[in-house]
C-alpha cells in the first residue's frame, strides 16, 4: 500500500502506537496520533512528535479526526470494537493493527506464534534456533519489539520471528504468516473477549490468509486446538507430547522425533531441555517442527534447545534464600499459565495469586493445592474473587499487597520449599505490566538475601521500611495514573536492614501496552498538522539523528506573555469545547515546553 502522503492516524500511544507513529511519519505519511490519557502521561514523547509534524490529539477521541483519515492504525491495548472506530469503517476507512502495517512491507518469511500460553518462550527459541542455523532472523512482536521494526533493518531478515496475541489478530485484513504456530487454547483475556469462542476466533485468524503454500503447526494434544484443523487450508504440522504420531514432532522413549514421509529423525532426548515443566517440553516440539519446515540444520536445532535457559518472568528462578527457592513467573498472567507453573512443583510451594481479574475462574486451580501448595497469597484487585473460588482448597492469606506476600511467604517457608509467583491475572492494577512486577518482585527477594547475609534475616526483627512502588502504581492510585505516567529511569527504594538505611534498586524502563481512558480529566491537548505543514519538514524529519528539541530558556516566553499568543495547539474541555481563557493557556504552557517557533505557528 502506498503511504505517502497518506492522513494516517495512530490510536493508543503506548510502544506500537509510538513507533507506527514514527515510521510512518519517516515513509512520508501525514500522522496524527491519538490517546484517551492526558498530555501529562507523554512530556518525553510530545517534544519528539511535534518536531517530526506529528499531529496530536491527547485527552479526547474526535470523531473528525477519525473520519478525515485515509487509514488508521490501532495499538494491542485499544478496544477493537470502539464505537468511534466502527464509525469509520461504516465510512470505509481501513482500520488494521500495527502488525498488519508491517506485514504490507515485510521481505522474508514471516512465522506467526500465538496461543494461550508459551508464546513468549517458544519466540525466544525459534529465534535462536534459526540463528543458530545461520539463518538472519528477526523476533518481535507481542514479545516487546513492534513488528515494524523489521522492515527497515540494513541487513533484511531471511526470517522474522513474531510473537501474536489475540488482540493484534483479532482485526487484521492480509496479515499472512508462511508459518503459523497455535500451541494451546484455554479461557483468557474474558475481560475484554465477550467470550471464549471469541477469543478462539481471535486466535484462529493467524491461519485465515494462509494458502496451500505455507504450514500450520499444530498441537495435537489440544482438544480446542484440534477443532480448528477443517477450516484450516495450510499444510498441517502436528506436534505431541503424549502420543505417537504417523508425520510431525513426537515424545517417544525418552527422545524427540521428527517423521515425515520415509524419514524419521531423533532431534534430541528429552533430557536435552533444560526448561522445568511438561508444557515448556511442548513449546520445545512446537519449536522443532517450526524450524523442521524452515530447513534449520538438526544440529542447530538440538544445540540451541541445549543451550536455552529461558526468559525473564517465565518461571525464572530468582535465588535462594535461607535455603528457600524464590521464582518469579510475573508472565503467568492466565489461570491456565498459573497452572502449568504450579504443576512444575510438587510440594512446598507458597503461591503468590492475584492482580486484575481476566474473567476466567480460578477453579481450575483447586486439584492443584491440596498436594503441592503450603498457602495461597493473594494480591490486588481480584484478591476477593480468589477467596471465594478457592476457599478451602488451602490456606488463604490476603496479602494485599506483593511486598507483604513476599515478606509473609519468606518468614512461614521452611529450607526445601517454594515461593512462586504466578499470578493468574494482569498486573495492571498495581503495576505498568507484568516486566514491572516481575522487576519489583526480584528486588524484594534480593533485598531479604541482603539482609540474611548481613544480619540473619528475621523479619520480626524488622523494622517497618516496605518497599516503595512508585505512587504511580500503588494500588490506591486511579487506573488512568497506573498506566499513564512517563516510565523512564524507574528506581524502587528498598529497605536495608541498619536503622532505616536505603538501597535503590534501578529498574529498566517500561510502559504498559494499553490505551485508556483518563479519569477527572480537565486538560485535553489538540495539535493539528497539515500535509502542507508535514511535507515541507518530512525529510529533515526522517534523516535527523535526535528527535528532542534544544530549548533556549531566552526563546521560551514566561507565561505572563503566552495569553495573546497563537499557539501551536488547542487546549479543550473534555467534551471538545474551546477554552479561550488566559488561565487555561498558562495550563497548556506548562504542560509541555516547545521552542517559540514551534509555539507561534498557525494552527493548519
Amino acid at each position: 500500500m502506498e503511504i505517502h502522503g497518506k492522513n494516517a492516524l495512530v490510536v493508543g500511544l503506548a510502544r506500537s502506537g509510538l513507533t507506527a507513529a514514527r515510521w510512518l511519519s519517516d515513509h512520508g505519511a501525514v500522522v496524527t496520533v491519538t490517546d484517551m490519557r492526558p498530555p501529562s502521561a507523554f512530556s518525553k514523547e510530545i517534544p519528539e512528535l511535534l518536531h517530526r509534524k506529528v499531529g496530536l490529539e491527547l485527552g479526547l477521541h474526535q470523531e473528525s479526526t477519525f473520519l478525515r483519515q485515509d487509514f488508521i492504525v490501532i495499538s494491542p491495548g485499544v478496544p477493537a470494537d470502539l464505537p468511534v472506530l466502527n464509525l469509520a469503517r461504516q465510512k470505509g476507512i481501513p482500520v488494521v493493527p500495527e502488525i498488519e502495517l508491517a506485514g504490507w512491507f515485510l521481505e522474508g518469511r514471516l512465522v506467526g506464534i500465538t496461543g494461550t500460553n508459551g508464546k513468549t518462550t517458544t519466540t525466544a527459541l525459534l529465534g535462536k534456533i534459526l540463528e543458530a542455523s545461520g539463518s538472519p532472523t528477526f523476533v518481535g512482536g507481542n514479545i516487546g519489539v513492534p513488528l515494524l521494526m523489521a522492515v527497515d533493518q540494513n541487513r533484511p531478515a531471511s526470517i522474522v520471528v513474531s510473537e501474536l496475541s489475540s488482540f493484534q489478530l483479532e482485526t487484521i485484513d492480509t496479515f499472512r504468516p508462511h508459518v503459523a504456530v497455535l500451541l494451546n487454547l484455554t479461557p483468557n483475556h474474558l475481560d475484554r473477549h465477550p467470550n471464549f469462542e471469541a477469543y478462539v476466533a481471535a486466535k484462529a485468524r493467524i491461519f485465515s490468509n494462509q494458502t496451500e503454500n505455507d504450514y500450520a503447526i499444530l498441537n495435537a494434544d489440544d482438544e480446542n486446538v484440534m477443532k480448528l484443523v477443517p477450516s484450516i487450508r495450510s499444510q498441517k504440522v502436528f506436534f505431541s507430547r503424549e502420543k505417537e504420531l504417523p508425520s510431525g514432532v513426537f515424545v517417544s522413549r525418552g527422545q524427540i522425533l521428527y517423521r515425515v514421509q520415509n524419514l524419521e529423525v531423533a532431534l534430541m532426548k528429552t533430557t536435552d531441555v533444560r526448561l522445568r515443566g511438561e508444557f515448556n517440553l511442548e513449546n520445545v516440539l512446537a519449536d522443532a517442527a517450526a524450524a523442521c519446515v524452515l530447513g534449520a540444520e538438526f544440529d542447530s536445532i538440538r544445540r540451541a534447545v541445549r543451550e536455552f535457559g529461558g526468559v525473564e518472568h517465565r518461571l525464572e528462578f530468582v535465588r535462594e534464600v535461607r535455603g528457600v527457592d524464590f521464582y518469579n513467573d510475573s508472565k503467568a498472567t492466565s489461570v491456565d499459565a498459573a497452572t502449568k507453573a504450579l504443576s512444575t512443583f510438587e510440594r512446598g510451594v507458597h503461591l503468590i495469586l492475584g492482580g486484575k481479574d481476566k474473567g476466567a475462574p480460578y477453579a481450575p486451580l483447586r486439584s492443584l493445592l491440596k498436594d503441592r501448595v503450603c498457602e495461597v497469597l493473594v494480591i490486588g484487585a481480584a484478591q476477593k474473587r480468589i477467596v471465594s473460588e478457592l476457599s478451602g482448597a488451602a490456606e488463604i492469606v490476603e496479602a494485599g499487597d506483593l511486598e507483604t506476600a513476599v515478606r509473609t511467604a519468606a518468614e512461614r517457608a521452611r529450607p526445601g520449599e517454594v515461593v512462586l509467583l504466578a499470578p493468574a491475572c494482569s498486573s495492571f492494577d498495581q503495576f505498568e505490566n507484568f516486566e514491572h512486577r516481575g522487576q519489583i518482585f526480584k528486588a524484594l527477594v534480593e533485598k531479604l538475601g541482603q539482609e540474611n547475609s548481613k544480619t540473619g534475616w528475621d523479619r520480626k526483627a524488622q523494622p517497618a521500611h516496605p518497599v516503595r512502588v512508585p505512587a504511580a502504581h500503588s494500588a490506591e492510585a486511579p487506573p488512568s495514573l497506573l498506566r499513564g505516567q512517563p516510565a523512564s529511569n524507574k528506581s524502587v527504594e528498598v529497605p536495608m536492614p541498619d536503622a532505616g538505611a536505603e538501597h535503590r534498586v534501578d529498574l529498566p524502563s517500561v510502559k504498559p501496552e494499553r490505551s485508556m481512558p483518563t479519569e477527572n480529566r480537565e486538560l485535553v491537548y489538540v495539535y493539528e498538522v497539515s500535509a502542507e505543514e508535514a511535507h515541507t519538514q518530512i525529510a529533515q524529519a526522517a534523516g535527523s539523528d535526535s528527535h528532542e528539541l534544544t530549548l533556549d530558556p531566552a526563546d521560551l516566553a514566561p507565561p505572563g506573555e503566552v495569553e495573546d499568543e497563537v499557539l501551536a495547539y488547542e487546549v479543550r474541555s473534555p467534551a471538545g469545547h474551546g477554552r479561550a481563557s488566559s488561565d487555561v493557556r498558562r495550563d497548556a504552557f506548562a504542560e509541555v515546553e516547545i521552542n517559540k517557533q514551534i509555539r507561534t505557528r498557525e494552527v493548519k
